[in-house]
């Protein structure tokens, strides 16, 4: 009796327990879906700002995709960037195979104006590439390099990059040659095996030597093996490059190859070659400084007399080119044993002398022939140039040191009959040889040699001082191992490094590289 009681009360008991479990329960409910409701929200927050981060990644990929895509073409093709492609307006590139979730990456190229184009120029011209594309002088260190815009998008994201393209140039190096030889069309009997390259030249090709006594300051290239004949100087700090196959007497009795090279020799340089012609010049010259037949300039600060005539100011984009004469031609051929002063007027050669205080580029059809200093106006002679006074001088022949000779030449065109009766020694202007003259200027022979005319003739001159680059396809010879001619003072002027005489020409087989890249926090500043 009493044991039935006490378990209706405890099943009582229990039965008033059931509501604070439900309450219990509804309150571990409630905390869970507030728990997962704010997980849920944190989540798909997190999901956006991981999209809009994964499209910016794949959009900067894309910009990079497209520069990429462009190097391809312009290491094909070096000459891609004169096809003004891809034009602005073309139709965007989908990256293959990155489609993800429905979006693509795309890209939009787009080459840019130069900053020293012509007033008014909207898109690049395949009629005036290098105009319009091509920084000039005005533009600093960037002179000589272009630009293009790669636009990579994903999603609603896009991000720019800009490349900047610079090749490699003639303007590294105080001096270049592609053959270490004379001339052929400088030859006597002009020798066709002349031409031929290394280690295969033939016999009556006649190497050129560097001889004690000769200062090549700064860095160096060419194609062919450097002749030394004693203890000729490379170099100024072992910064400078000397890039040649080799040095060596090549077996010549009696010749000691003592060089030194107080640069840093470089046998596995890549190649460099000149381009045929200088005629791209000619598209940027303006009518007024576009003259035919044989001129002569002489500068004198921002201004130049042509032709005895008065002074006017200098061009104003820098650039003078001298043509040969369309109805009169040119039917003198040059030789360095017998060169002409005056011959056919229709030549495009231009003699030049004088100081200049702007950045000027003198362009000929044929022949440059120096006949006088070339300086920078007030320089202190031999100081090293400073500020942005440079001069360019680019020959589609050859590139002439004045020096004529009184007496005549002997039979077989290698000597003269008079040595000591061929010039005014002690002179100084066009009347006469220049005695160790200065040149400062940025030198480059298209076809042919920098050279002295009749250099194998009469008494030495002293030293030839070069400030600047000296750059030919074939070696010229400035004198006789200290019998006749000059011995070679070439200094390099570091400004050229960075910067060049208004539209100085490259290499046609360097291969542009991306100097510099730079992404654009808005596309439209770049």
């Amino acid at each position: 009796m009493h044991l039935k009681r006490r378990s209706l009360r405890q099943t009582g008991a229990r039965r008033g327990e059931r509501g604070f479990t439900m309450l219990l329960a509804l309150g571990v409910l409630t905390l869970t879906s507030v728990l997962l409701g704010g997980a849920y929200i944190a989540v798909l927050n997190d999901t956006g700002l991981s999209r809009n981060d994964l499209n910016q990644k794949r959009a900067l990929a894309a910009a990079q995709a497209g520069i990429q895509a462009y190097n391809y073409n312009l290491n094909q093709n070096v000459n891609y960037w004169e096809l003004c492609l891809p034009a602005s307006n073309s139709t965007p590139v989908t990256v293959p195979g990155s489609t993800d979730a429905g979006v693509s990456e795309t890209y939009l190229l787009k080459p840019l104006i130069a900053q020293t184009a012509p007033s008014g120029t909207t898109q690049c011209s395949t009629t005036n590439p290098i105009g319009t594309m091509i920084e000039g002088a005005g533009a600093g260190a960037a002179a000589g390099t272009f630009r293009i815009a790669s636009t990579g998008t994903s999603g609603n994201v896009s991000r720019t990059i800009v490349a900047q393209y610079r090749s490699p140039s003639f303007l590294n190096y105080v001096y270049y040659t592609d053959y270490e030889t004379l001339d052929p069309s400088a030859t006597p009997g002009n020798p066709t095996d002349c031409a031929v390259h290394y280690p295969n030249r033939g016999s009556d090709c006649l190497s050129i030597q560097f001889v004690t006594g000769d200062s090549i300051k700064g860095p160096l290239h060419s194609e062919d093996t450097l002749l030394v004949c004693g203890s000729a100087v490379f170099g100024r700090t072992s910064a400078d490059q000397i890039e040649a196959p080799a040095h060596s007497n090549e077996g010549n009795q009696g010749c000691t190859d003592s060089a030194q090279m107080t640069g840093t020799f470089n046998s596995s340089a890549p190649a460099l070659l000149p381009p045929s012609t200088d005629a791209q010049i000619l598209n940027v010259t303006t009518s007024a400084f576009h003259f035919t037949g044989v001129t002569t300039i002489v500068l004198s600060g921002a201004q130049m007399s042509v032709n005895g005539g008065a002074y006017v100011n200098d061009p104003s984009n820098g650039v003078v080119y001298v043509s040969t004469s369309a109805t009169l031609g040119c039917s003198v051929t040059y030789t360095p044993f017998d060169p002409s002063y005056s011959g056919n007027a229709g030549c495009g050669n231009v003699s030049v002398s004088g100081n200049y205080s702007v950045p000027l580029t003198i362009a000929s059809d044929n022949d440059i022939i120096i006949n006088g200093n070339l300086t920078p106006t007030g320089i202190t002679l031999g100081a090293n140039p400073t500020g942005t006074a440079m001069l360019g001088l680019i020959a589609n022949d050859f590139v002439r040191v004045y020096h004529p000779v009184s007496g005549t030449r002997g039979p077989s065109g290698f000597s003269c009959n008079d040595p000591n009766n061929n010039n005014s020694p002690n002179v100084t202007n066009a009347t006469g040889s220049l005695t160790s003259p200065y040149i400062y200027a940025a030198i480059l022979a298209v076809n042919h040699s920098f050279i002295v005319d009749n250099y194998d003739c009469g008494a030495t001159l002293g030293t030839l001082h070069v400030f600047g680059v000296i750059a030919q396809l074939f070696r010229g010879p400035v004198g006789t191992s200290g019998n006749s001619g000059y011995l070679k003072d070439y200094n390099y002027d570091d400004r050229l490094a960075t910067t060049e005489p208004p539209y100085f020409l490259n290499p046609v087989s360097a291969h542009w590289t991306v100097s510099r890249q730079t992404e654009c926090d808005v596309a439209a500043s770049c």
